[in-house]
């Protein structure tokens, strides 16, 4: 595996920042909180299921396990985003910890979730063969991941000004592929060699419905890290021209009724551990 002992500095101490989690829950999570459905859909999340959502964050998808009855417990490297799920979802048991080294038995979860987390871990093939360990033989592992700018016009539109205007000489601390997990055969080749099986693809419909087309550089702005870090680094003048771009685009393509819909679609992986994977 690439060293990326930097990013993984860069995700933790950006996500240990009370307000950029704040700022989050406010501003970015209406997008990723659209496939919390299709997602416990996936591992038929059910009652009196001992569940674990990895990499929990503010804690929308263990409050959704709550809701179907599930025994939760989310595990999150950030303790400002743990703060904010305690206080959301008082019936779930939350502890701060490493999804790479994960501070549970073998064999102790029927189903392990993780809404666009993964992404955020530096040694990801670690982290899903910890998924896999703690998991019950029969056990249901699902994610999620960001499609990339080939599918996603919300990427498409802001990476695309990056590249068009931005810095050439700006870059953030290298990370594992952000969009990697949206490719067939690489989900395919990582999932399988975490021990899993029957691993299948689908898409999740999410969006941001904004009510401003300034709102969406707005949110990676301020509400996220990679992003943030690349639009931040960047010469106040080409900042400016990126923001101008993103919202011009936004402006032309997104508007329904006097609000912008920006589709940002998302892959949906599941798999199971069956007999044969141990």
């Amino acid at each position: 595996m690439s060293d990326y002992k930097a990013f993984g500095r860069m995700e933790s101490e950006s996500w240990s920042d009370s307000s950029r989690a704040l700022r989050y829950v406010e501003l970015f999570a209406s997008a990723p909180e659209k496939a919390i459905q299709p997602l416990l859909d996936a591992v038929e999340a059910r009652q009196g299921q001992r569940a674990l959502d990895l990499c929990c964050g503010h804690g929308s998808v263990s409050k959704a396990l709550h809701s179907r009855a599930c025994g939760v417990w989310g595990l999150d490297f950030s303790s400002a985003m743990l703060d904010i799920a305690r206080k959301g979802v008082p019936g779930a048991v939350f502890v701060e910890g490493d999804a790479q080294r994960l501070p549970f038995p073998d064999k102790d979860f029927d189903i392990v979730v993780s809404n666009f987390g993964i992404c955020h871990v530096p040694d990801q093939p670690s982290a899903l063969a910890e998924a896999h360990r703690v998991l019950r033989t029969g056990g249901r592992f699902a994610m999620t991941v960001w499609c990339g700018p080939d599918a996603s016009p919300c990427f498409e539109v802001l990476y695309g000004a990056v590249k068009k205007h931005g810095s050439a000489e700006v870059s953030v601390p290298s990370g594992p592929d952000f969009h990697q997990f949206a490719k067939s055969q690489v989900a395919q080749d990582l999932l399988s060699r975490a021990g899993f099986s029957d691993v299948r693809l689908n898409i999740a419909d999410c969006f941001f419905d904004l009510d401003k087309p300034e709102r969406l550089c707005e949110i990676f702005e301020n509400a996220t890290v990679r992003a943030a870090n690349l639009l931040a680094a960047q010469p106040p003048d080409r900042l400016l021209e990126i923001r101008s771009a993103v919202a011009a685009m936004v402006r032309n393509r997104f508007s329904i009724g006097g609000r912008w819909r920006v589709p940002m679609p998302a892959t949906l992986v599941s798999a199971r551990k069956t007999a044969k994977d141990l």
